[in-house]
């Protein structure tokens, strides 16, 4: 065989034997409402639903429309309806709880009980939020929520407000 046709053949294995592509490779994102909370077994139950991008990601007048929350969860993934919930760690591994206006993660790192507390809030409140999901490494780990971005609030809708009323054009 020649060079050539040699490495073809590798190509055409290494192709072969490639695990498949997970369906959720990626972090996905959707509306949701988290049912219920269990710390002890460190996971949510959330359930799907129907929202508008703008409750959560705000714009004032002349900003780009292009969105930071990654493609829809689909598929499998929409089916995953408990999720893990890492409540402590570094700012990497824990379950970030964000509000987009301000674009800062609002966790307070050094209480392990502020993400349990925020979620209970949640969960009690019935609120409406958008979760980031992911399946952690490995072939067979969980799902589980990376990110819940909360709807803007009334504040912030008046700081947008108090913004375009003071922007001025560029020429």
């Amino acid at each position: 065989m020649t060079s050539r046709m040699l490495s073809l053949v590798i190509l055409a294995l290494a192709i072969a034997l490639a695990p498949a592509p997970v369906e959720a490779a990626g972090s996905c994102s959707g509306f949701a409402v988290i049912k219920s909370y269990d710390e002890a077994a460190g996971t949510a139950v959330i359930k799907y639903v129907k929202g508008r991008e703008s409750a959560f990601f705000p714009k004032t007048e002349g900003s780009p429309n292009n969105s930071k929350i990654p493609k829809k969860c689909r598929g499998k993934v929409k089916k995953k309806t408990t999720l893990k919930v890492t409540p402590k760690g570094g700012r990497m591994t824990v379950t970030q709880v964000r509000a987009n206006f301000s674009g800062k993660m609002l966790n307070d790192t050094e209480d392990a009980s502020w993400v349990p507390a925020e979620i209970n809030k949640l969960v009690e409140g019935k609120t409406k939020v958008v979760v980031l999901v992911r399946q952690g490494l490995g072939k067979d780990a969980p799902y589980g929520i990376t990110t819940i971005y909360l709807p803007i609030t009334q504040e912030e809708r008046d700081e947008i407000a108090r913004l375009n009323a003071v922007g001025e054009d560029v020429d």
